[in-house]
């Protein structure tokens, strides 16, 4: 399973996902900028969150990084490592965390009853292999690993914080090396600020009588590390983090919305106190938290479409899950209630209804695989159970042995067919479909640039490539001590109400400029370079170079302007 997970997370990482996002390049930057000078990008010591383009970034991604950067330099490949070895050794911990939740079950079994009141066992280790497998294969947490995806460390940690929480027991070694673990997952991704505490407390709740017989100096000790770790992650607030959170809340313009609806209701006829009683904003963000929450349980995320955007290397029009593992979710409902012993099954089904939390609180398109990572691999684990209630109920149903074959084979055929469609549709046409919302051509042209403007003393980039300066910044490995001295300048951004950086009109760093496009003024900038996108030039400019998506459509255009006649030209 572990070489499976490998390869499909590791093979051809700097190539897919196509493109480059401006949050990989960041971590990327930042990783290389602490290797070099022990700061970030702004020039921070050791920072607790990292600032980023003005959204601030959990930092751990950008640490983990920094081995990477160090052996095989700033690239693509050296960013995206980290993550796909991190997703792969998730699921070896799944392997385990299976095994020792067995061993909370009677006799150290899983089991449940069928309607014969005959119990029937299920074997540790069998489940324990086909949860990994699940994970191993998950187009969800395979896309979410292949690219520099800060989200999915917390399917490594999260899991790994709970199976030494669990060993904790015997060994008091294992229990301090969980708080440790699960106090580092705070600064892994948003939604694990949220969910890891909550996840704590259940299993404070759920094994209290196992703490109890814990030396007070264990329980000390423990608290304290924990303790540590939140008061960290709830200090980064105070640094910034909590603008960011505050900009895509649910609780933003709730009041407005709220008001809105009061005036259409009064307008319609009702009392104002009425109105005011059935629109307000309690009322708006409820709504919107049960709208946005209910989203990653319906078929059409799990299943159908799956996420809105694949600005995390995720395909369009394709659930999160395989179309098979849809009876293993009412298996596992199935085992939920019919286990005599229900402390690991509560767990998972807690981990599964909390993960979606912090999705639920945030704006935006909803569907958010990278904000409901964290469902992972609790899910898979679910499915596992799930599959092997299936199983059971048919083996007790079935007496032959070779009708049991044929089933078994029958379905492992139709969940290898799955498998095997979404391989072919990953790495064959996720190329067309994603390219466009990964922004591929920015970290090109940047690359192209740095190759073939010598010459030129000026480059001015378009702020609509998005955060343009990061990407210059990483294909020249640029000077960190010089790029922390810009970001001085740059953060000018703060005192002006702006919530990111291109938002400025105009901010330079050597000699890229970075600024809206106006040809009708920068044309007659004949010694420099103009690149943005095709829209932003008339469309009988002669292109310097042009990087398209594989569809064929222009994404990144280069133009050196001229004083002759201009003539559109493809490269």
């Amino acid at each position: 399973m572990v070489v499976v997970a490998f390869i499909l997370r590791v093979l051809a990482i700097d190539v897919l996902p196509v493109g480059f996002t401006p949050d990989e390049a960041s971590f990327g930057y930042d990783a290389y900028s602490i290797l070099q000078t022990g700061k970030d990008q702004w020039g921070h010591t050791l920072p607790l969150t990292l600032e980023s383009f003005g959204d601030f970034k959990p930092p751990l991604y950008a640490y983990l990084t920094i081995p990477s950067v160090a052996l095989f330099g700033l690239s693509k490949f050296a960013v995206r490592l980290p993550n796909a070895l991190f997703g792969t050794a998730a699921v070896y911990i799944t392997y385990l965390l299976v095994k020792e939740l067995s061993l909370l079950m009677v006799n150290g079994q899983w089991s449940i009853i069928n309607k014969k009141n005959k119990i029937l066992t299920i074997n540790h280790e069998s489940l324990a292999i086909i949860a990994s497998l699940l994970l191993a294969i998950s187009p969800w947490h395979m896309m979410m690993s292949r690219g520099a995806f800060e989200a999915n460390l917390t399917t490594f940690l999260l899991p790994l914080g709970i199976l030494w929480f669990l060993k904790g027991f015997k060994n008091k070694r294992f229990l301090l090396a969980s708080l440790f673990i699960l106090g580092l997952n705070l600064f892994s991704y948003h939604s694990a600020r949220l969910v890891t505490p909550l996840i704590f407390i259940f299993l404070i709740f759920i094994f209290r009588k196992d703490l109890k017989k814990l030396s007070l100096k264990t329980k000390i000790i423990s608290a304290a590390i924990f303790t540590t770790f939140t008061l960290l992650a709830g200090y980064t607030l105070f640094l910034g983090g909590a603008t960011r959170a505050k900009d895509i809340s649910i609780f933003s313009g709730s009041l407005q919305e709220a008001s809105e609806q009061r005036i259409i209701s009064i307008y319609g006829g009702l009392d104002t106190g009425t109105a005011r009683l059935l629109h307000n904003k309690y009322q708006v963000t409820l709504q919107r938290f049960f709208s946005n929450y209910l989203q990653y349980f319906s078929a059409n995320f799990l299943f159908v479409d799956g996420p809105s955007e694949a600005t995390y290397g995720m395909l369009p029009g394709r659930g999160v899950l395989y179309w098979f593992e849809l009876p293993f979710i009412f298996g596992f409902l199935y085992a939920l209630f019919s286990s005599k012993k229900k402390k690991p099954l509560l767990l998972i089904l807690f981990w599964i209804l909390v993960a979606p939390i912090p999705a639920a609180l945030t704006t935006g398109k909803g569907y958010a695989a990278n904000r409901s990572a964290i469902m992972m691999p609790a899910i898979q684990m679910a499915s596992a159970i799930g599959a092997y209630t299936i199983w059971m109920w048919v083996s007790s149903l079935l007496r032959s042995k070779k009708l049991l074959k044929i089933f078994l084979f029958g379905y492992s055929f139709v969940g290898l067919l799955f498998f095997i469609y979404f391989v072919e549709d990953y790495f064959l046409l996720s190329p067309y479909k994603s390219a466009k919302d990964m922004l591929y051509g920015n970290l090109e042209s940047a690359y192209w640039l740095k190759d073939n403007s010598l010459d030129k003393t000026e480059i001015v980039m378009s702020t609509k490539l998005s955060e343009p300066h990061i990407y210059v910044a990483f294909a020249n490995s640029w000077d960190p001590k010089d790029y922390q001295k810009k970001t001085r300048e740059w953060s000018v951004y703060k005192k002006r109400n702006l919530l990111f950086i291109d938002q400025l009109p105009e901010y330079k760093l050597g000699k890229y400029t970075f600024r809206g496009i106006n040809y009708s003024v920068d044309q007659g900038l004949t010694e420099a370079f103009l690149v943005g996108k095709p829209e932003e030039f008339p469309s009988d400019t002669l292109v310097t170079q042009q990087f398209n998506y594989l569809t064929g459509e222009p994404a990144v255009v280069i133009v050196r302007p001229r004083k002759d006649a201009y003539a559109y030209n493809n490269y």
